[in-house]
């Protein structure tokens, strides 16, 4: 694959990611605090959002490489497409990193 072809994946997933970053954020948090789902869970359950981040985050990337293990040619999940797998992946580290951002660990 040439550079120019992966530079527009890269644009098309990124933008897909946006998108879709959009419509299950206000769907899980709500139309305030993007992070409020993982805040909810965390008080409900005694751990910290970035714990909840890690049990969501895991079930995404585990789902990606089981489909990686069991069809290790062409992996496809049955269950959601990769591409929905992948762009759900990449999400839960912009997640991670509003998350660390909010606390004030990431500077720009």
């Amino acid at each position: 694959m040439i550079i120019e072809e992966r530079q527009k994946i890269a644009k098309q997933i990124f933008n897909k990611c946006i998108e879709i970053l959009m419509k299950k954020g206000e769907a899980y948090a709500g139309n305030e605090d993007c992070l409020a789902n993982f805040k909810r869970n965390a008080e409900r359950l005694g751990l910290t959002k970035y714990q909840i981040w890690s049990v969501y985050a895991n079930k995404h990337i585990d789902s990606v490489n089981n489909a990686i293990k069991y069809s290790p040619e062409k992996p496809i999940e049955k269950s959601e497409s990769m591409e929905g797998r992948i762009i759900d992946v990449i999400n839960y580290y912009i997640i991670l990193w509003a998350m660390l951002k909010e606390d004030e660990l990431i500077k720009e």
